[in-house]
């Protein structure tokens, strides 16, 4: 993990997809696109969280410089249903709800069924984008003649966090916390961020020297504007006297807590002290 900030690149947890991987089914209609991003790291496509009112949440960092997830923004559409055939093609538009021209991909041929179909949308549409609500529509374009149109996926551009604070750990005071003199626990507390999203996840990890786990809590940010709050027990520190420790918190970007979207602030944000 960079100290200034940036992706953490420990891994993954989530379930992804290739474009060699079935459709599970027939569609009976055309559906709406799925917005999905490609991690290199694992080869696979990964679908962005949603959240109500948002639909699917696109966190601009990932058009950030040193992002693993650079160019890498794709409609993944579902080419299964019964009016699409062999050789007719489709097109994907981008569109603002806002009345900003709207995005549209070139035209791609259908040369099977039975797997996802990508369409990428270049960064630097992404950022025009940004802090937009979209709906995002392909275009069956038949052989014969015409153009129809799926249901629409609805896609909210999050625009990038701002300055991020630092950590303030109730009872530390010249970077050593006494003990004795905080019986029923201390707080943690995380002052707003600018553009935080109340899907987005907060978790704070409490560490003692060397890099030994102590306490770990996460939770959904869910009222972004106020202060976040976190109370920390007694046994956490108590019984580690003596111990330096560090406390720092990391965000969850985008919906649904995506371990591929798990972003440490830095440590100019984190807060390291003395039990005593």
């Amino acid at each position: 993990m960079a100290d200034a900030g940036g992706f953490f690149d420990g891994g993954n947890t989530d379930s992804g997809f290739s474009t060699e991987t079935a459709l599970t089914a027939t569609a009976t209609a055309l559906q709406p696109p799925l917005i999905a991003y490609f991690y290199l790291k694992e080869n696979r496509y990964f679908e962005f969280g949603k959240s109500e009112p948002e639909g699917a949440v696109i966190p601009l960092e990932i058009i950030g410089p040193g992002s693993p997830f650079s160019n890498s923004t794709y409609a993944m559409l579902d080419p299964s249903a019964p009016q699409i055939s062999i050789g007719d093609m489709l097109r994907v538009e981008w569109l603002p709800m806002n009345g900003s021209p709207s995005f549209q991909s070139a035209d791609v041929v259908v040369y099977s069924k039975d797997y996802w179909i990508p369409i990428a949308i270049p960064d630097s549409e992404l950022k025009r984008l940004e802090g937009l609500d979209v709906e995002v529509t392909f275009f069956h374009l038949p052989q014969a003649g015409g153009a129809k149109p799926s249901p629409a996926q609805k896609v909210f551009v999050a625009p990038e966090l701002g300055r991020k604070p630092v950590l303030k750990v109730e009872g530390v005071v010249n970077e050593m916390l006494e003990a004795a003199a905080f019986p029923d626990g201390i707080t943690v507390r995380l002052a707003p961020i600018e553009n935080l999203r109340a899907c987005y996840g907060i978790e704070i990890l409490w560490t003692q020297s060397p890099d030994h786990w102590v306490e770990r809590q996460r939770r959904l940010a869910v009222n972004p504007k106020q202060t976040m709050a976190f109370h920390i027990a007694p046994e956490v520190y108590q019984p580690h006297v003596g111990h330096s420790v560090t406390v720092k918190y990391f965000i969850y970007l985008g919906a649904r807590l995506s371990p591929n979207f798990f972003w440490n602030p830095g440590v100019i944000t984190e807060v390291s002290f003395k039990v005593i």
